[in-house]
């Protein structure tokens, strides 16, 4: 799905691509970032672009609305969350007040009672010109919101029908969203560009098929934060399960074969957590107070012994006992009570290294899986094909960059997650294979340099 819905133009860049290669447009022009102004002035054309030049925002003539298809029962389909549905109703209010014959779909008011949730999206997105989201943090929480777009990229693909993303608040935006360019609602000009992509026919603003988004697009795009299925009951000791059911509908875009997740996920969960009693709190603390105890007892060996009536040999060996075993239980019991950090340490190490074999699997498909807790995973999609391609130059590549997978692919994949990259000063201005951020290779021999330089030196060109 996300590959065809690139094909969709969704502002007035897409209706300049197109109107260039078909017709002129209007006197008008083209800003840095591809959106199309027109003058504030009227301008002169062809009888079939008046409703374009109506709707620049600045003129007397009411805005034209393109009239609806014999298929068509609404203008515009508008998929927001519940949070947000003071703003969206303020919105559509004023559009339909100042646009004369728009019409808006909204769930509440026009899906029809008694129906299945899922075929009133389906329905209600078929039966509209033009999709517009409003993107914030808790539309993208929302599955409904989520499955609202996708059914409208899918019948984008089909019908090339246009989907208006509109960024309410900022928000990290889904792998299958990230490629549409969204209206701020912030913008001072946000309103009349949303009249003017409104006023626009849906043939105007669909983009030719010449100018479908490449895979790469979505490189170094996260897909999935994945939480463990018993993750509110799970134990600070123990790792989590993931669920192996199905493969969650992020990831069915990139991985085909269910049986290649389920086999990724399965080296995870078959780690086993610690069985050691100190794993619960209670065991540490008594053992703790039992060790604290003796190591204070130990302070009175002298006395317990009465080491001043002892021969000289014998003073000497129960001060010495005394000096060992006074630190020797307070180490103990401090040990007791960080047992805790220090399994969890080796527990995450052992992780890392599962998810390094899972990443082998996973790799092929530019698919990475990052772990920095016991309990939450992140997928990212990322092309690999380029930095191969820099560690086969080097001696040994092939074996080098599956021992990058395995060692540096989780840590690799949480930084792309969260949009980060602890050591990214250091290579600001190399070149790389990724648009933003540093590119595995890059990642890799920043790493090595960091460890002393061990491995090979890539050469990301």
């Amino acid at each position: 799905r996300a590959w065809g819905a690139g094909s969709v133009g969704t502002t007035v860049e897409a209706l300049g691509a197109q109107e260039a290669q078909q017709q002129p447009l209007p006197p008008g022009r083209l800003d840095a970032v591809g959106e199309y102004h027109l003058p504030l002035g009227g301008t002169r054309g062809r009888p079939g672009e008046a409703h374009m030049a109506s709707c620049a925002g600045e003129e007397a003539v009411a805005p034209a609305i393109p009239p609806l298809r014999p298929s068509d029962q609404f203008h515009l389909f508008v998929s927001y969350s519940s949070v947000d549905a003071v703003w969206t109703h303020g919105l559509t209010g004023r559009l339909e007040a100042e646009l004369p014959g728009l019409r808006v779909c909204l769930h509440e008011r026009d899906f029809t009672p008694g129906r299945n949730v899922l075929e009133n999206m389906a329905g209600c997105i078929q039966q509209s010109q033009k999709v517009m989201l409003v993107l914030s943090e808790d539309f993208v929480q929302s599955r409904w919101c989520l499955l609202e777009a996708d059914l409208s990229l899918v019948g984008s693909c089909l019908e090339r029908k246009p989907v208006l993303p509109v960024l309410l608040r900022p928000c990290r935006v889904p792998l299958h969203l990230s490629h549409l360019t969204y209206l701020e609602a912030t913008d001072s000009r946000f309103y009349q560009k949303l009249v003017q992509l409104l006023c626009t026919p849906n043939q105007r603003l669909a983009r030719p098929p010449a100018l479908r988004s490449a895979p790469a697009l979505y490189s170094g795009k996260a897909l999935l934060t994945l939480d463990c299925i018993n993750r509110d009951s799970l134990p600070s000791w123990k790792v989590g399960s993931f669920s192996t059911l199905a493969v969650p509908d992020p990831l069915k875009e990139v991985l085909e074969d269910p049986e290649l997740y389920k086999r990724a996920v399965g080296i995870l969960n078959g780690m086993r957590s610690p069985r050691c009693l100190l794993r619960y709190l209670g065991c540490r603390v008594i053992l703790a107070i039992v060790l604290i105890l003796l190591s204070v007892a130990s302070l009175f060996l002298p006395f317990i012994f009465g080491a001043w009536q002892k021969q000289p040999a014998q003073q000497l060996l129960v001060i010495c006992a005394n000096v060992f075993f006074c630190p020797f239980f307070m180490i103990l019991s401090v040990n007791t009570l960080c047992w805790l950090r220090r399994s969890s340490k080796r527990t995450l190490r052992e992780l890392a290294g599962r998810v390094g074999e899972a990443n082998l699997l996973l790799a092929p498909h530019s698919v990475l899986m990052g772990c920095e807790t016991k309990n939450k995973l992140y997928f990212v999609y990322v092309l690999l094909g380029d930095c191969k391609r820099a560690f086969l130059g080097a001696p040994e590549g092939e074996a080098a960059f599956q021992e990058a997978i395995l060692r540096f692919a989780s840590s690799y994949a949480c930084c792309l997650a969260h949009g980060h990259f602890p050591q990214w000063e250091e290579a600001a201005g190399a070149p790389g294979h990724l648009e933003v951020g540093l590119c595995f290779c890059q990642f890799v021999s920043l790493q090595l340099r960091r460890l002393g330089g061990q491995g090979v030196e890539l050469n990301p060109v």
